[in-house]
């Protein structure tokens, strides 16, 4: 009798944690996993203010574009602007249009093309 009611808690409690887990942005700090509790990003950066953390994308629900600049301003509705080079800008901006300042992903390196005139696949012994 007593079981039933425990066990419809843990479920209940399993679902709102798996719930949590999937919220789009996460609050960040040393030494401790991201925590992943935010819908809104100007909640997450309130909090990470809070914690003396930084606000951070949940890279399994929200992928930042790749881009040449470090940092992105996201606004509610998931706005992204990723024009700032350095973090300290990106927050300025982020507190004053009500957002959340998140790193984006790095542009990859283009691969350097052979030299003219070098076979690449050219077989070689020593």
């Amino acid at each position: 009798m007593i079981a039933r009611p425990i066990l419809i808690g843990c479920v209940a409690m399993v679902a709102a944690l798996s719930r949590a887990a999937a919220a789009p942005y996460c609050v960040e700090q040393t030494g401790i996993p991201l925590q992943c509790l935010y819908v809104d990003p100007a909640l997450c950066q309130h909090e990470a203010h809070r914690v003396n953390g930084r606000c951070a994308a949940n890279p399994g629900e929200f992928v930042t574009p790749e881009t040449a600049l470090q940092y992105c301003v996201v606004e509610s509705g998931n706005v992204v602007s990723c024009i700032y080079p350095d973090y300290t800008d990106c927050e300025r901006d982020a507190v004053a249009q009500g957002g959340a300042c998140v790193a984006a992903i790095p542009k990859p390196l283009p691969t350097p093309a052979p030299a003219a005139g070098v076979d690449p696949y050219e077989v070689k012994r020593p």
